[in-house]
């Protein structure tokens, strides 16, 4: 887990908080970094960026990305090898302020600039108001956000702050400086270093522009592009607010004429955002040609004009001022025969192309550039061959694709890219400016624009134009494709109706199990609850109500097994069934088995049933590594069904052998045989399928879920062994498990590990329980106390957190979380503990303690911060366990 610190209230580089919502470019950097190491976690530490960099040299926070390097700091940091970026620094003001928008430094003189504190834009942005003589007074704030609002509100005239911010209520107008930033971490931490720097590399060895095109993606607002100056204002109110904007008709995916005139495709966009954002009228008319358009321009009758290919040198010649781009395209040739050198000697070209004929002869000086009147006709005049190619932008390519048969040209992508712009007059720099904001702003919608279905307009369909081309080619296949389909509905038709079959036998089989359960539940239960009656009304005779009350503790017991038998199934089936690997003595595998046995002799009794064991005595490797729980659940539940499933005055045979040694893996092989009423061999085919049993008659007599034999192949397989069933109906059955163990050759590193285990003393601890359930807390609070544990109780999870925060540090020495509570529950109690500025926030052991049984919950508890997951009802031995440990 890395402790990444998180900066609060910075929009657009690191927004958001761990229980809502987290995005910004400095948050994705993070992410992808952890894809490119060993699975690294976060643990997110929020703060200003004062409070985040004293906990990051004092090694309370292991990483933190955005640092410029200052000699001071590198005293107790490691600086990443390669940079994450580079921040600029600049002097921001409001859009409106046309006082400070006017590009002369002395118009700050005298105002009050927000600026954050400790930190390098700072400095720069000092010290080069410091070089011009400039005095200013200078407020601070906390957080990026914080600065950044008192500018909107106007309590600041501008603000010194870096690109890597964004707000759209600031204006560039000053650049201070610069310099590279880069991830830290503390010196003591080198392991995290080498493994980041190993991540940084593999990124930018993918892909050397990332941190480039990372920071654009999130900067890009922050350039005063949702709002215009009062100069702008004023030149908007000289023209009565309006603007004329030619387009070029037909030209898809760019730009169309659609309802009343008005312009469609991807670059309608731009238009869009003039009118919406800036509150422009904007009027639109379509031209045929780029001439015509061009024509139109310099009478006056148009304000803008677009699409053009973007050249410098021809709008010099031609006397216009050029947008920033708006898209940019391929150009593909499509040309016959096989050299493309030769086929460029003669060029067609169409009106309405962005493929202008000045933009090819610059390109292509000694070629014959042919004009057309539209592309029917230069269609034509290639496979007429009085031209040897065409020129169009590659995604125009689909479109003529789907009017032609290009089955007899080749195309060929030519090099270099055409970008799109918008023309002006060059005496109009202020509407430069109004387009090109909207440009910025519409960017992500041209480029989803260019990849819409509308963009193609209203083309032939690729069906018809395979019927026209290829009618006899079609008629086959429709007969074929019939044939086909009727081939795949006969199939479908058995499938569906063996699908059924399948679902009705396991549908049946579900509900014969939730019958079973039904009745396996209410008999426990009926117990409890007669017996409780019972000892109401025999109160006064002690010694009965003692021997009633085990009874009770034995049905308690069998409806928990019985619960827990649901959980173990619904752990296997969605394959999260966890094992432990820990250390034991092969002597403990024998007590497991000796603890099989007891119980199961306390049941033989009542069937009649000799248990015998053997071959303990002769095992070798006595030490080993494994999960002997689960090995216990196993060997607990095949004796259990020996048992259950003999016959009166019958035996029950336990047998446990070692196989041999491979390497370092010692292989075991436990037999448990009956000489009960033994099996089908049908029903031996089924015997692992989860509710299933051999009769009818099996809930009466034998009292089972059909749950067992599921959970012991779902255990066994887990453990990477096999089981084996041999049973002759009448006479008896044999079970085999072949379980394979590590070989432990430090046993005596373990021993002391495994006393501590059994150390369980927790008096004179301090715990917070929250429990929203007086009675559950009535209950843990007196085995507590029993214990010499001092309780105190919260009733939610508000409380407990209130109660945390409000006593000094060191005044639980463990924490009991129930999960659902009112107010707030325990997974938020949880976080927001360790989310406080407490000194024993990462100290204090935090246990959920709660009826949320399912792997996923221990998964949430570990994920919400929390130590350890203890399931009700409560087992105060592992309470106890886990406790002591926290207490070590």
């Amino acid at each position: 887990m890395i402790r990444a610190g998180y900066l609060i209230d910075n929009q657009g580089y690191q927004s958001g908080t761990p229980d809502t919502y987290m995005s910004g470019w400095g948050y994705e950097y993070l992410q992808d970094i952890s894809y490119h190491t060993e699975g690294w976690k976060y643990e997110y530490v929020l703060g200003t960026f004062s409070e985040l960099i004293a906990k990051h040299e004092a090694g309370e926070i292991d990483l933190i990305s955005s640092i410029s390097y200052t000699p001071e700091r590198a005293e107790n940091l490691l600086y990443s090898t390669n940079p994450s970026g580079k921040k600029c620094y600049y002097v921001y003001v409001k859009p409106d302020r046309g006082d400070l928008t006017v590009g002369d430094p002395e118009a700050l003189r005298g105002k009050t600039i927000g600026v954050n504190p400790d930190v390098l834009q700072t400095t720069e942005g000092k010290a080069w108001l410091a070089e011009r003589g400039i005095d200013v007074t200078y407020k601070e704030y906390a957080t990026g956000g914080g600065v950044f609002s008192a500018l909107s509100s106007g309590e600041v005239d501008a603000i010194i702050m870096n690109d890597v911010l964004s707000s759209d209520d600031a204006m560039p107008v000053f650049y201070v400086g610069e310099s590279d930033y880069y991830f830290t971490v503390p010196k003591s931490r080198p392991d995290i270093m080498a493994e980041l720097d190993a991540a940084m590399a593999q990124i930018l060895t993918s892909n050397p522009h990332y941190n480039d095109e990372f920071k654009a993606r999130y900067s890009a607002i922050n350039v005063g592009s949702s709002s215009l100056t009062d100069r702008e204002c004023d030149w908007l109110a000289s023209c009565d607010n309006t603007v004329t904007v030619g387009y070029l008709d037909n030209l898809r995916p760019y730009s169309l004429r659609g309802k009343d005139n008005q312009m469609e495709g991807a670059l309608s966009a731009v238009v869009s955002d003039m009118r919406e954002r800036f509150g422009i009228t904007v009027n639109e008319r379509a031209y045929s040609s780029n001439s015509d358009s061009e024509a139109a321009l310099g009478r006056g009758e148009i304000d803008v004009a677009l699409p053009f290919a973007k050249d410098y040198w021809i709008a010099e010649q031609e006397g216009y001022a050029q947008s920033d781009s708006l898209a940019s395209s391929s150009l593909v040739a499509l040309y016959k025969g096989d050299d493309l050198g030769s086929a460029l000697s003669s060029i067609l070209v169409q009106p309405n192309s962005i493929v202008s004929e000045s933009l090819l002869r610059s390109r292509y000086p000694d070629a014959d550039i042919i004009m057309c009147d539209n592309a029917s006709a230069c269609f034509d005049a290639l496979s007429s061959g009085r031209a040897q190619a065409a020129i169009i932008p590659v995604m125009a390519l689909d479109v003529v694709r789907s009017q032609n048969d290009l089955s007899a040209y080749k195309t060929a992508e030519l090099p270099g890219t055409v970008r799109l712009t918008a023309r002006m007059r060059q005496d109009a720099p202020t509407l430069l400016a109004i387009v090109n904001k909207s440009i910025a702003n519409s960017q992500d919608n041209i480029t989803a624009g260019i990849y819409t279905a509308q963009s193609y307009g209203e083309t032939e369909t690729t069906l018809v134009r395979f019927v026209r081309l290829y009618h006899g080619v079609f008629v086959a296949g429709v007969a074929v494709a019939f044939l086909g389909i009727m081939a795949i509905l006969a199939w479908s038709l058995l499938r569906a109706r063996k699908a059924q079959q399948e679902a009705q036998a396991a549908s049946s089989a579900k509900i014969a199990f939730l019958s079973r359960m039904s009745h396996d539940i209410r008999t426990p239960l009926n117990g409890i609850i007669g017996i409780l009656g019972v000892n109401e009304a025999h109160a006064e005779d002690a010694e009965y109500v003692l021997q009633n009350r085990k009874k009770a503790r034995v049905a308690a017991d069998h409806l928990l097994s019985l619960i827990n038998d649901v959980l173990d199934m619904s752990k296997i089936e969605d394959s999260k069934v966890v094992l432990e690997h820990k250390p034991f003595n092969v002597i403990d595998v024998i007590d497991v088995i000796d603890e099989v046995l007891v119980v199961g002799r306390l049941r033989a009794p009542e069937f009649g049933v000799t248990i015998e064991s053997i071959g303990a005595e002769d095992l070798v490797h006595t030490d080993v590594i494994g999960s002997p729980d689960h090995v216990r659940r196993v060997l607990l539940n095949l004796v259990d069904n020996a048992v259950k499933y003999n016959r009166l005055g019958g035996t029950v045979r336990c047998a446990v052998d070692e196989l041999g040694v491979k390497g370092n893996i010692v292989t075991y092989r436990f037999v448990v045989s009956d000489t009960g009423v033994g099996m089908s061999e049908e029903f031996l085919k089924r015997i692992f399928e989860p509710f299933t049993q051999a009769g009818s008659d099996a809930r009466s007599n034998y009292q089972g879920t059909g749950m067992g034999m599921p959970i012991v192949k779902g255990f066994v397989e887990k453990m990477d062994g096999s089981i084996d069933v041999t049973s002759t109906q009448g006479e008896g059955s044999s079970f085999c498990v072949v379980l394979p163990f590590e070989i432990d050759h430090a046993p005596e590193r373990h021993a002391g590990s495994a006393d501590a285990e059994g150390e369980c003393d927790v008096s004179g601890m301090r715990v917070l329980l929250a429990e929203d359930n007086d009675l559950n807390l009535e209950i843990a609070t007196t085995l507590l106390a029993d214990e010499g544990v001092a309780v105190t109780c919260a009733a939610n999870g508000r409380e407990a957190f209130d109660t945390f925060v409000d006593r000094p540090a060191g005044s639980f020495d463990a924490i009991l979380m129930d999960i659902m509570m009112p107010v707030m529950d325990g997974y938020g109690a949880a976080c927001a503990i360790r989310r406080s500025v407490k000194a024993d926030v990462g100290s204090v052991p935090i246990f959920a303690m709660t009826a949320n049984a399912f792997a996923e919950d221990a998964q949430r508890a570990h994920d919400a911060g929390m130590n350890g997951h203890l399931t009700k009802p409560i087992d105060m031995e592992k309470v106890k366990q886990a406790l002591a440990t926290a207490r070590r």
